[in-house]
């Protein structure tokens, strides 16, 4: 016990994280099963108790898991160490959702005095328990219990249940294996979860309000409390005696093979003297990106970074991490955890697609240079957030910079991808053609990994573009902040988009202004029109609004435009399905998703006809007003579909 304590207090965090880096990038999966789990079983007790939930991890070390978790909506991460050491990259650089660190991050040899009497809803150890002798376990099971809220849950991920505890030196500096199951404390209920984890097993522990021992099968982490499986301990033996006849053979070549401990010991310490090589490398690397930033700038062709009619800001900050505004509607997967979404914050449209994609966010400027100053923190952010892909979408002279010396500072330890938002119908604009070009000769240089697209075909183009389509997905809502049912009809439409040839603005506004079911048009561009040809509907001019303000707006109508001439998924028309509010719109060309009554419903062929598109609002509003529950479902059905797709896909290019 005493070797394997002072070998936890002794460890730098910032060592550790490199090699547990290394490791994973070695084929180490269970770190993403670990994410899964955990996330599935947060979010089953959060739908059971409908409120924030406060969570403590025992054992947080340098804050792998505390990156995801505590990024999750609605839920409040606090961790706990024994050792300082091992917390300090926790300590020093949290994650913004981590803030303040000190109420949030405890340390100390007795976890209840660090705490100082707070109490979870929910407190989880990951391989912890392993590095105490089996004598102190249900001891330490108790003072774990003492943690927990009445009502609230234990979670284990430590190694497979064993019928006795045994001691394994075949890994250094060794650790228990323990009899979970005979361990448990007077009192409690013990659920067992295999093979939901490589080489761990998962344990979830209630108190039960009774005398003695009950022991349950886990039927997944979506069902922590089920307890339609009861099982025996004599049953539990039974499984678990496999494990302990490995044990035995991995004991047996130690002892016979003396040297083979030794060895082991060498390999780990060559491993941190790699992982403290490559460490300063990087270091020194991130402080020469100066120079390779003068030289990128000097010998490069300048593209106008921001896209036509971008109304510029003023002196933005060169980026910003997690912005509430791109992770308050984001979906939380799991599998996206170490993906970091970059992309600009003057672009709007670009912006709300990245935000509303699982993984943290990093949004730059496009308005102004980045200085070496801002992208060695922009770089130094990406390397501490754990993440080992990084999605950029669009491109800008500042995305190219990032990317060139993120793959010059990081090497091939983190992976670049990069998402085009266009399609070739804007070629017509040089730059556009220019950008993407620039796209595919990084990615032919090896600057970048993966290069797609969100327009289909865009792979016939150069055979370095992956070939599926991305889909962008809706904004995560909930229930309340969606339209409710049954809702009576405003007389409303709103046309959220600019007044651009290929955004066919005055077709959206003629097609409504034919329509006897409109009343009011809310727009939100600029545009002139003569007196002939005003109409009678009441047009209000909406200046360019927030986000919250456009969701609002949206709920406010009976249906949204965006019947445009050449279009890559219109972000309003997911927003406006995320709150049940239909949107017209042109063709998309989704694959499977094209037969769904819904799409074949919104969807309008000829997106250049006052009469096609008021026809369009015509049936729509009539379906809303003769049979609204029908359409709210179609619709409901249609963003399952769409989702669905959506993170197979995305799933298949960040693994591509």
């Amino acid at each position: 016990m005493s070797e394997s304590l002072h070998f936890w207090k002794t460890t730098n965090g910032h060592s550790y994280r490199e090699l547990a880096r290394v490791r994973e990038g070695q084929g180490n999966i269970a770190r993403g099963q670990q994410e899964r789990v955990l996330t599935t079983l947060i979010r089953s007790e959060q739908r059971r108790l409908d409120r924030t939930l406060s969570v403590l991890e025992f054992g947080c070390g340098f804050g792998h898991h505390a990156t995801y978790i505590s990024q999750l909506s609605r839920v409040r991460y606090h961790g706990y160490d024994i050792s300082e050491s091992m917390t300090a990259p926790l300590r020093q650089e949290p994650p913004a959702s981590l803030h303040p660190v000190e109420e949030r991050i405890f340390c100390g040899d007795d976890p209840l005095a660090a705490v100082e009497g707070r109490k979870f809803d929910l407190v989880f150890t990951v391989a912890t328990l392993v590095h105490n002798p089996s004598e102190r376990i249900t001891g330490m099971l108790e003072t774990l219990g003492q943690l927990v809220l009445p009502g609230g849950m234990l979670v284990l991920v430590e190694n497979p249940l064993m019928p006795t505890s045994v001691w394994d030196a075949s890994k250094h500096p060794g650790s228990w294996l323990h009899a979970f199951a005979d361990l448990l404390p007077d009192g409690w209920d013990l659920h067992h979860g295999p093979g939901l984890v490589d080489s761990h097993d998962v344990y979830v522990l209630k108190r039960q309000g009774g005398k003695g021992r009950r022991y349950f099968q886990l039927l997944g982490p979506e069902a922590p409390r089920d307890e339609s499986q009861p099982l025996t301990l004599e049953a539990l033996h039974a499984r678990a005696t496999p494990r302990l006849l490995e044990w035995a053979s991995r004991a047996s070549k130690s002892l016979s093979e003396p040297a083979a401990n030794l060895e082991a010991q060498v390999t780990e310490l060559t491993e941190q003297l790699a992982v403290e090589t490559e460490r300063f490398a990087r270091r020194q690397r991130l402080q020469s990106l100066s120079d390779d930033l003068a030289r990128l700038r000097s010998s490069r062709v300048s593209f106008p970074d921001a896209p036509v009619g971008y109304t510029p800001q003023s002196s933005p900050p060169g980026f910003i991490h997690n912005a509430a505004l791109d992770t308050r509607w984001a979906f939380d997967l799991p599998q996206f955890g170490r993906v970091m979404q970059v992309f600009h914050q003057e672009w709007h449209g670009i912006r709300a697609a990245s935000g509303y994609l699982p993984g943290q966010k990093l949004a730059i400027t496009a308005e102004r240079p980045m200085d070496e100053r801002e992208l060695r923190a922009a770089i130094e952010v990406i390397d501490r957030s754990g993440c080992r892909s990084v999605l950029v979408h669009g491109y800008s002279n500042n995305a190219h910079d990032l990317m060139v010396l993120l793959r010059r500072a990081m090497g091939s330890s983190v992976r670049i991808l990069s998402l085009w938002h266009g399609s070739t119908a804007q070629f017509h604009y040089t730059s556009e053609l220019d950008c993407f070009t620039q796209l595919v000769e990084l990615k032919r240089r090896g600057v970048i990994d993966a290069l797609a697209t969100v327009k289909p075909g865009m792979h016939l183009l150069a055979k370095d573009i992956f070939p599926k389509t991305v889909i962008n997905l809706p904004p995560k809502m909930s229930e309340a902040e969606r339209t409710a049912r049954g809702r009576a009809l405003s007389g409303a439409a709103l046309i959220p988009t600019p007044n651009d040839w290929r955004k066919n603005f005055y077709t959206n506004l003629f097609a409504c202004q034919a329509s006897p079911h409109i009343k009011d048009i809310y727009v939100t561009a600029s545009y002139r029109l003569p007196e002939s040809l005003k109409g009678t509907r009441r047009v209000h001019h909406v200046s360019r609004p927030s986000r919250t303000e456009l969701f609002e707006l949206i709920r406010r109508c009976d249906i949204v435009l965006n019947a445009s001439l050449s279009e890559c998924q219109p972000m309003t028309g997911l927003e406006s399905l995320a709150l049940r509010i239909p949107c017209v719109h042109g063709s998309l060309s989704l694959g499977a998703l094209d037969a769904h009554p819904y799409q074949r419903l919104t969807q309008v062929a000829g997106v250049d006809s006052v009469e096609v598109v008021s026809s369009a609002i015509e049936q729509l509003v009539s379906l809303r007003e003769r049979t609204p529950d029908e359409l709210v479902k179609m619709m409901e059905d249609y963003e399952q579909a769409l989702v669905a797709e959506a993170v197979s896909v995305l799933e298949a290019f960040v693994q591509s």
